[in-house]
């Protein structure tokens, strides 16, 4: 895309320094272009929501929502290599059966603020509790997807009070998750070369590369092939180009096993699983952390990602378990 076009005429051509000065115009449009393209403002689609800040604890958090303030609410927290774009097609199906949805960029992504520091589970818990409150809510629904699962645990342990109910997709309570690792390692060896890679510096200009592959590994095939698919990786490569985007991409993939307080979660809490021994593992741990209902549900395909491949069918099911969530206690 040209903003503007450059020509060099027979009298230009003449003028000492034009070629130089031309040069020089066509480096700074170009400066001006790539700072464009790495401005937050590249994900700031248009939808069925509109697009909103809040402040909270020094730091504003960027949100896309839709539906009634005065309806229940639903907080959609993405994953490490996301942002609130993954849940586009989830937010409205939701608003439409009857609930304030918020999907949520974190600390360091998309269009929220990114402060140097602050990136562990204790802030980002922390965040999201302050989050609620700030949308003028009691409580929330949290739906988190890997790290996003991270925070959503963690803050159902840490802030009980504000977590009516919890959706976990690709991750368990950082405690668990290292617990689960230390056991059964052979099971875990994925999440164990993808920590390590996290702690290698030179990981950094892997992110892009990093970021497709989830989708690729956690997708079915015929998505692959659909424009969704184009659209999804376009996305997080543009979300990823952002300025100071690496370190908090970086620091937020430890989330998984971050540290925070071991305390149980009282919500109820439905884990989306695949059908894997890997995950049937998982399960069984994260069933201990609960201490009210947990109930585990095997996603249909056996991807993780069902946002992404079928939003509407995993709107239903979010739908289905507020219902039960929000129910007068």
């Amino acid at each position: 895309m040209a903003f503007f076009s450059f020509s060099t005429s027979p009298l230009t051509r003449l003028i000492t320094g034009s070629r130089a000065k031309t040069a020089s115009s066509k480096r700074g449009l170009a400066s001006t272009i790539a700072s464009i393209e790495r401005s937050p403002g590249i994900i700031a689609l248009d939808g069925p929501f509109t697009h909103d800040h809040v402040s909270v604890r020094g730091i504003r958090l960027h949100l896309a929502e839709a539906g009634s303030p005065t309806d229940p609410l639903i907080l959609l927290i993405h994953g490490a290599f996301g942002g609130w774009y993954d849940y586009r097609d989830v937010i409205d199906p939701l608003a439409q059966a009857g609930y304030h949805v918020a999907a949520i960029d974190l600390r360091g992504y998309g269009m929220s603020d990114k402060p140097p520091t602050g990136y562990d589970l204790r802030h980002a818990a922390g965040e999201i509790n302050s989050v609620i409150a700030a949308l003028g809510h009691d409580d929330a629904l949290l739906v988190g997807s890997d790290t996003g699962a991270s925070i959503a645990w963690a803050t159902a342990s840490m802030y009980p009070q504000r977590t009516r109910g919890l959706v976990s997709l690709g991750a368990i309570h950082p405690a668990d998750m290292r617990r689960a690792i230390r056991r059964k390692p052979y099971l875990h060896l994925t999440d164990i070369s993808r920590l390590t890679s996290f702690l290698h510096p030179l990981f950094q200009i892997k992110v892009t590369r990093a970021a497709r592959r989830e989708i690729v590994s956690n997708t079915s095939p015929s998505y692959q092939r659909s424009n969704a698919f184009i659209e999804t990786v376009l996305l997080r490569k543009k979300a990823l180009s952002i300025d100071r985007t690496t370190t908090p991409i970086i620091r937020t993939n430890r989330y998984l096993v971050g540290s925070v307080p071991n305390k149980t979660v009282s919500a109820p809490v439905w884990l989306l699983k695949t059908n894997t021994r890997r995950w049937e593992h998982l399960a069984n741990i994260a069933r201990s952390r609960a201490t009210g209902a947990f109930t585990a549900i095997a996603i249909p395909g056996g991807f993780e990602l069902p946002y992404l491949e079928h939003p509407g069918e995993f709107a239903k099911t979010i739908a289905e378990f507020a219902r039960s969530a929000f129910k007068p206690q």
